[in-house]
């Protein structure tokens, strides 16, 4: 059986996985954005040599 000093160190482990699930987050929205930066810049690329 958990003591108060276990059911507190339980509870101290909460904003840690918050804060590392934000961070997960972060890192898969920024690996978004810097593909469809690459896509829309190989898009204008291709359509600039190919057109002229």
């Amino acid at each position: 059986m958990l003591n108060a000093g276990g059911l507190l160190a339980i509870f101290h482990l909460v904003p840690l996985l918050l804060l590392l699930a934000l961070i997960g987050l972060e890192l898969a929205i920024s690996g978004l954005q810097a593909y469809v930066f690459t896509l829309l810049t190989c898009i204008y690329l291709n359509d600039v040599l190919d057109l002229h």
